[in-house]
C-alpha cells in the first residue's frame, strides 16, 4: 500500500504539473492519473488504498474547508444579507426537481428513485469548488462584492441539504418507513447543529491554542487545529449534524476570534493540501467507471444539461434576485456551481449496494457527471473569471499571498556591508526570497576585491538564490537606478558608527535613504 501511495503521489504531481505547463487547472492532469492507475485504467493502484480512500477523501476534504473556513470575510457575506443561504437552498432543489422529473417521464423511473437520482446529481464538488474559490480570492477576482464567500457558504450549505434529502429519500426507496415532517425538519437542525458544534469548537481551539502553552509554533497549531476538525467531522453522523458544515465554521469560527492565529494555522494548511489534493483527485479519478461512463451515454449528458440549464441557473439567479451581484456575476456563479466529484463519488454508489431500482443506471449518471462537470467547472472558472468579474484588492487577513521577495544588498568591502549582507540573507531564508548583491565600481579600483571577498562568503549564502552584479558608475545612484529597475522590495545598506554618528548626508548609505523610492533598510555595523 505505501508503495502504491508514492506511485500515486508522483504520477499525480507530474501530471498536475502537466496540466499547469499547458495552461489547465491541475487538478484535471491528477484526476487523468487517478483514471490510468486506477482499476478501470492500468490497475495499478493497491487494492488496499482503494480500500482507505473514502477515509483519505475526508481528511483532504477536512483541510480544504477548514482552510475556506479561516478564509470567509464575515462582513461580505453579511453585506449579502440572507444570499448565501438561498443559494444553498433554491439551485439545488431546483436543479433535483428537473432531473426528477425528467427520469420519471423519459426513464419511466419511480418518482421516489426519480427523486433520489435528482439529489445524487444536484450536489457541488467541494474538492473543485474551494480551490477554485481560494484561488479567486488570492488573485482578488470578484473581491469587491465578495462572490467567492458567497459561493463557498452556499455551497457547503446546498452539500448539507442534498445530502440529508438524499438520506431521507432512500429511507423511502429502500422501504415503507413513517418520515412525515420530522424527517423533512432533520435538514434545518442538522445545519444548525452543524454551525453550533463547528463555532463551538472553533472558539475551543482558540482559548487552548492561544491562550495556553499547550504548543510551540504554527505547525503544532496545525496539527491540533486540524485533529479536533478531523473529529467533529466524525462525530457528525453519529450525532445527526453536517460535520463539514462544522468545518468550515470551525474555521470562521477561529478567524472571527484571532486573526493571528488563524493566519498560522492557514499558512501551514497550505502546505499539507500541496499532498492532501494529489491523493483527493487521483483517487476520485480511480473511481471513474470508464464502461459505465459509456453505458451512461448521451442520455446522461442531456440530464445533466438540463438540470444545469433549467434548474441550476435559474436557481442561481432567483437566488441572487435581490442581492447587489451583478448579471455578469450571476453568470459566473453557475460556472462555480457546475462541478461534480466528490459527493457523487461518496453516494453515487449507494443506490446499488441496497439493491434500488436502477441503482446501476444512477451510478452510471453520477460517474459520467465527475468526468463532465469537473473539468468544465475547474477550466471554465480559471478562463471565466477574467471575463466575467472585477478585479479588486487582494485581503492578505483572509489569505495568504503568495509573493516572491528581491532583495538588494550594497556589498563593498567595509565590515558594515558584511552585516547587511548577513541581515538580509537572515530574513532571505525565511521568506525564501532573492538576493541582488550589487557592487558599484566608480574609478575601476575595487571591483576585483569585492569579487574576492564574494568568492571567501559566498558558502555561507549557498542555499540563497542570489547574483552578484558589479556595475561601473556612481554608488548611490548604480544602486536606486538598479533597485527600481529590478523590481526589488527592500534595500539592504550598511553603514558604520561614524557615519551614523554623522549629521552628514555625503556618503553612499545616507543618500540612497534619501532619495530611493524602494524601501531601506540600514544595518549598522558592529
Amino acid at each position: 500500500m505505501l508503495q502504491g501511495a508514492i506511485v500515486a503521489l508522483m504520477v499525480g504531481l507530474l501530471t498536475g504539473r502537466a496540466a499547469k505547463g499547458c495552461g489547465i487547472p491541475g487538478l484535471l492532469g491528477m484526476l487523468l492519473a487517478g483514471v490510468l492507475l486506477g482499476p478501470y485504467g492500468l490497475g495499478w493502484m493497491d487494492p488496499q488504498l482503494l480500500e482507505l480512500s473514502g477515509d483519505i477523501r475526508m481528511l483532504a476534504l477536512t483541510i480544504i474547508l477548514l482552510r475556506a473556513g479561516l478564509g470567509l470575510d464575515k462582513q461580505k457575506i453579511l453585506g449579502q444579507g440572507s444570499t448565501a443561504l438561498l443559494l444553498g437552498i433554491i439551485p439545488c432543489t431546483m436543479e433535483a426537481a428537473v432531473l426528477a422529473v425528467t427520469a420519471h417521464y423519459t426513464l419511466g423511473w419511480s418518482w421516489v428513485v426519480a427523486w433520489l437520482f435528482g439529489w445524487v446529481i444536484c450536489a457541488e464538488s467541494p474538492a473543485v469548488l474551494v480551490p477554485m474559490m481560494l484561488r479567486l480570492k488570492s488573485q482578488g477576482w470578484g473581491a469587491k462584492s465578495g462572490l467567492p464567500d458567497l459561493v463557498l457558504a452556499g455551497g457547503a450549505l446546498s452539500d448539507v441539504v442534498a445530502i440529508t434529502v438524499f438520506g431521507i429519500v432512500l429511507n423511502m426507496a429502500s422501504g415503507p418507513t413513517n418520515l412525515g415532517l420530522a424527517a423533512v425538519g432533520a435538514i434545518p437542525l442538522r445545519v444548525a447543529a452543524g454551525l453550533l458544534v463547528g463555532f463551538l469548537a472553533g472558539r475551543l481551539l482558540v482559548g487552548l491554542l492561544a491562550r495556553t502553552e499547550l504548543v510551540e509554533g504554527s505547525t503544532q497549531a496545525a496539527v491540533l487545529t486540524l485533529g479536533g476538525v478531523v473529529a467533529i467531522v466524525l462525530l457528525g453522523d453519529r450525532l445527526g449534524y453536517s460535520g463539514y458544515l462544522a468545518a468550515m465554521t470551525a474555521g470562521f469560527a477561529i478567524i472571527d476570534t484571532d486573526e493571528v492565529l488563524a493566519r498560522r494555522i492557514r499558512g501551514e494548511l497550505e502546505r499539507v493540501w500541496v499532498v492532501a489534493e494529489v491523493f483527493l483527485f487521483v483517487l476520485i479519478g480511480a473511481e471513474v467507471n470508464i464502461p459505465m461512463v459509456a453505458e451512461a451515454g448521451s442520455i446522461g449528458v442531456l440530464l445533466l444539461a438540463m438540470g444545469l440549464f433549467l434548474g441550476r441557473l435559474p436557481g442561481i439567479l432567483l437566488a441572487t434576485a435581490g442581492s447587489t451581484l451583478s448579471t455578469k456575476e450571476k453568470l459566473f456563479m453557475g460556472v462555480g456551481y457546475l462541478a461534480k466529484a466528490t459527493v457523487q463519488a461518496a453516494i453515487g454508489a449507494i443506490p446499488l449496494s441496497m439493491g434500488i431500482p436502477n441503482g446501476e443506471l444512477i451510478l452510471a449518471f453520477a460517474v459520467l457527471a465527475i468526468v463532465i462537470t469537473a473539468p468544465l467547472g475547474a477550466v471554465g472558472t480559471s478562463l471565466l473569471a477574467p471575463l466575467l468579474l472585477e478585479r479588486g484588492e487582494v485581503d492578505p487577513t483572509k489569505v495568504t499571498v503568495e509573493t516572491k521577495y528581491r532583495f538588494l544588498v550594497a556589498l563593498d568591502p567595509r565590515g558594515a556591508a558584511l552585516r547587511a549582507l548577513e541581515e538580509a540573507a537572515r530574513l532571505a531564508r525565511q521568506t525564501d526570497a532573492t538576493l541582488l548583491i550589487v557592487h558599484a565600481d566608480q574609478n575601476g579600483q575595487t571591483a576585483r576585491m569585492v569579487t574576492a571577498l564574494y568568492d571567501s562568503i559566498r558558502h555561507l549564502i549557498s542555499d540563497i538564490e542570489h547574483d552578484l552584479i558589479i556595475v561601473d558608475g556612481v554608488p548611490a545612484d548604480s544602486i536606486i537606478e538598479l533597485a527600481a529597475a529590478s523590481a526589488v522590495d527592500v534595500v539592504f545598506m550598511g553603514k558604520s558608527k561614524t557615519e551614523m554618528a554623522s549629521p552628514s548626508m555625503d556618503g553612499v548609505t545616507p543618500k540612497v535613504l534619501e532619495l530611493s523610492t524602494v524601501p531601506v533598510v540600514v544595518v549598522e555595523a558592529v
